[in-house]
């Protein structure tokens, strides 16, 4: 086996797999998107979506909703529970991912705030494809409830 098997073993000793890159990848994605909920501004979800995913679309209506009101939603990032590649190409990749939405409130503009209800792990089936700004999410899609999760109801 030799020293080459030694390079080999410290090599992925300091790279991380690729379901940690790729949980790595979503958490930057979310930030982005918990920044365009928290500053009400919808256009912020280009930076997270591909054009007319549905994905985008439900965020964007969310963030529209909650400002005709006269409110923010601050904190609404997704922790990352589990994230494992199903399948993946140079442009595209499959993600089965067990999350749960953090502690989320909206702030109201009377300068009052009101906490949202807790949610529960949820597990999705998440594409991301490369575009030429980045990676962007394509398709995002519950599946069967996280063992996680019990039969806790999707949020």
């Amino acid at each position: 086996m030799g020293w080459w098997w030694f390079v080999v073993v410290m090599i992925r000793a300091v790279s991380p797999a690729p379901d940690d890159q790729w949980a790595a990848r979503l958490t930057e994605l979310d930030l982005a998107r918990a920044q365009a909920f928290a500053t009400a501004d919808p256009q912020r979800l280009d930076e997270v979506y591909v054009s007319g995913s549905p994905a985008r679309r439900t965020d964007a209506a969310s963030i529209d909703a909650y400002a005709r009101r006269g409110g923010r939603v601050v904190g609404a990032e997704l922790r990352i529970l589990t994230c494992h590649v199903v399948r993946a190409s140079p442009d595209r990749v499959r993600l089965e991912v067990v999350d749960q939405l953090g502690p989320a409130r909206v702030l109201w503009s009377d300068g009052t705030s009101r906490d949202l209800p807790r949610d529960h792990p949820s597990r999705r089936e998440i594409t991301v494809v490369r575009t030429p700004a980045g990676w962007r999410i394509a398709q995002s899609r519950q599946v069967s409830p996280s063992p996680e999760a019990g039969d806790a109801p999707h949020r």
